[in-house]
């Protein structure tokens, strides 16, 4: 396999830096230490290098336009290595919706030393000033015209530059962009329709074996007995192999491997006192731990007291499953020496020392590489089908390839946290909003997820915003914008109730109450381009709008759709996003018609079942995601200033599209409601 090592001996200009930069923008996370972020070939071409990866939301060809345009380069001359830990600087994982914003921008300024250099190689072989000359299509060229111009393979031949990244180092002005804000096609579409993309299930390794792994029938139950006879007695079976809790399967084939899984016979012990969905809403307060204050400005007892109206609300949303196409695979293979791991994964040095740690392993003598990965969505960030892959193929001296079944995703991955909220509300007669009492109760492990989206973008004086984990019966986890849409649910429904109590526009109450010109913006412009202003017949159903904030952007939407018996068909979406300078329009409109899609899951149908620690509904049959023929006509409009820094464009778009929609469900029949799933409470 390839090595940083041969890289560099192809390369004859290397760029090296910190791996993430952010400029005035706060970096969640250390910047991590001085690596290789580019290379130039004698060829002319370039290779960029980052620990983020690939899981469908674009970075690839994001990144890929970003380094052409400021290197000036065709963009096929681009290649970028992502995801791989003996190749790629350190990463803390591709979540958050920040690539674009901190690697992104280190890669851009990557580009640009490397521009940088070659126009400096340029004068000096012409013996001009470097403020005379030009760079476009691999070229430097002097200002005047291109009648005299060199490439930069030409400029790189007998080179052997390594050069910093300097801290002045600036990128290109919005006017000076060529490839960046213009729709470009992905740069690995072709390979993807054709299947030359490889995904962690399409990993062949010699000698591979095939390993399976014993799960409980619900969570928390204890093998009492196990009997394997019957497993190696299967064609194919090779060896079954327990390490401390694991209990797996080895065969040549995976049809094998699954038959001698289902050929154990144990006897289990399982806890029958766990809760099911329907005792949900009063476990989210009875199990909630430390109540935390993220905002208390003002008195909100006073702003009560001084208000025209008082309204209460409390609004629930259930445990969601992540769902991803592809589901979890990893590929071990153990030498003797070093472990290689592939492995769909979000996040490969958190596999990687995960692993050294489970195994008692240097970092160094593990190598995790993540292949193209079929959706993520919050999940695969965990390291257990890697970690169940590596110890099968330590046990067996062989390369072993575990998948999960379907099933397995569902059962064993993780969900979206359920929430309860509980929200109070003071405002006066012509819409202000003069008091507000918010209180989440998330269930997960970590109170992050619950926190994101809380506060309140609204203009209030008198607030209290506060958040409680409480326990959770399933394995709640990251979701896509953690619980910044289940947040914004809650407080976008319950705006659109001020509204209807006072018998308001809900586009006009919220202009009124906010004080940010970004989001006030982005929710005009949204409203204008939707018509929201210029009426509606009777067939036109209702219509619904609702704005959130999430990874530094802006967003707004408003919805139009039709209630029919037992089902809701949206029919339209307006999108409004500002995420800043958008490195590539088209990528940006994937984004937020695939959040929309998704988010119109969770607000009509989505919800995992649950009863004794065994989900009831772990198949897609069973489990209903929208499908093609439930999608609406969607326009993307994007707001944004392109002088400004670019932000998060893959999870802002699900944040308010269920409470557009459960405002257009009570515009449509005067009824409300406040728990999600939509359509199983319609009557």
């Amino acid at each position: 396999m390839t090595t940083i090592g041969d890289l560099h001996e192809d390369a004859v200009l290397v760029v090296t830096g910190s791996p993430q930069w952010a400029g005035e923008l706060p970096l969640r996370e250390p910047p991590g230490p001085e690596a290789t972020l580019l290379i130039m070939d004698r060829q002319g071409d370039a290779i960029a290098f980052s620990g983020k990866v690939e899981y469908g939301q674009g970075i690839r060809s994001g990144f890929s336009i970003a380094i052409a345009d400021e290197l000036d380069l065709p963009l096929d001359s681009v290649r970028l290595i992502l995801g791989d830990t003996d190749l790629v600087p350190y990463d803390r994982g591709t979540t958050g919706s920040v690539s674009t914003m901190t690697v992104g921008i280190q890669l851009r300024r990557a580009a640009a030393t490397a521009r940088r250099a070659l126009v400096a190689l340029a004068a000096e072989h012409w013996a001009v000033d470097a403020a005379s000359l030009a760079t476009s299509e691999g070229h430097v060229f002097l200002s005047g015209g291109p009648s005299r111009s060199i490439s930069y393979a030409d400029l790189l031949q007998g080179q052997n530059l390594r050069l910093p990244i300097p801290e002045d180092m600036t990128t290109k002005h919005a006017e000076d962009f060529v490839l960046m804000g213009r729709d470009a096609p992905r740069t690995d579409a072709l390979a993807r329709v054709t299947g030359e993309a490889k995904y962690s299930q399409d990993i062949v390794v010699d000698g591979m074996l095939h390993g399976k792994v014993l799960r409980p029938p619900s969570y928390g139950a204890r093998p009492q007995q196990i009997d394997t006879a019957g497993a190696e007695r299967v064609p194919g079976f090779v060896m079954v192999v327990r390490e401390g809790d694991l209990v797996g399967v080895l065969c040549e084939r995976e049809d094998a491997a699954e038959q001698a899984l289902a050929a154990i016979r144990v006897r289990w012990q399982e806890d029958l006192e766990l809760p099911s969905d329907s005792d949900l809403l009063g476990l989210l307060k009875e199990k909630a731990g430390e109540t935390i204050i993220l905002r208390e400005e003002g008195s909100p007892a006073e702003g009560f007291a001084q208000a025209d109206h008082v309204l209460e609300g409390s609004y629930f949303v259930p445990y969601v499953a992540n769902a991803p196409m592809e589901t979890s695979t990893a590929v071990a293979s153990w030498d003797g020496e070093k472990l290689t791991v592939w492995s769909g994964d979000r996040s490969p040095f958190g596999v990687r020392d995960e692993l050294a740690r489970a195994l008692d392993m240097s970092e160094d003598r593990i190598r995790v590489i993540a292949p193209e990965v079929g959706g993520s969505f919050g999940t695969k960030g965990t390291y257990g089908v890697a970690h169940e892959a590596a110890l099968l193929s330590k046990a067996a001296g062989r390369p072993v390839r575990v998948a999960h079944s379907r099933a397995e995703e569902f059962m064993w991955g993780t969900v979206r946290p359920a929430a309860f909220f509980e929200i109070r509300s003071g405002f006066q007669a012509d819409g202000k909003i003069v008091a507000w009492e918010y209180t989440a109760y998330h269930t997960g492990d970590r109170p992050q997820r619950g926190q994101r989206g809380a506060d309140t973008p609204y203009n209030t004086p008198n607030v209290r915003i506060a958040v409680a984990d409480s326990e959770s019966p399933l394995r709640a986890g990251s979701y896509r914008s953690l619980g910044c849409a289940a947040n914004h649910f809650a407080r976008e429904v319950h705006i659109d109730e001020i509204a209807a109590s006072l018998k308001m526009d809900p586009v006009e109450l919220r202009l009124m109450n906010l004080t940010h010109p970004r989001l006030s913006r982005v929710l005009r412009q949204t409203a204008d381009r939707f018509g929201w202003d210029s009426g509606r017949t009777e067939s036109s159903g209702g219509i619904g709008v609702a704005i959130g904030y999430d990874a530094g952007s802006f967003v707004a939407q408003c919805v139009e759709l039709v209630v029919e018996r037992r089902n809701v068909r949206v029919r339209r979406v307006v999108a409004g996003i500002d995420c800043g300078l958008v490195v590539n329009p088209e990528g940006v409109r994937n984004q937020v018609e695939g959040s929309i899609i998704m988010g119109m899951g969770t607000a009509l149908r989505e919800a995992v079942e649950f009863d004794s620690g065994r989900l009831l509904n772990p198949v897609f049959s069973r489990y209903r995601i929208p499908r093609i023929n439930d999608t609406p006509q969607i326009e993307v409009v994007m707001v944004g200033d392109p002088t400004t820094p670019s932000t998060g464009a893959g999870e802002p778009g699900i944040v308010p599209i269920a409470a557009a929609i459960d405002n257009a469900v009570y515009d449509a029949t005067e009824s409300r409601i406040r728990d999600l799933p939509i359509v199983p409470q319609l009557s």
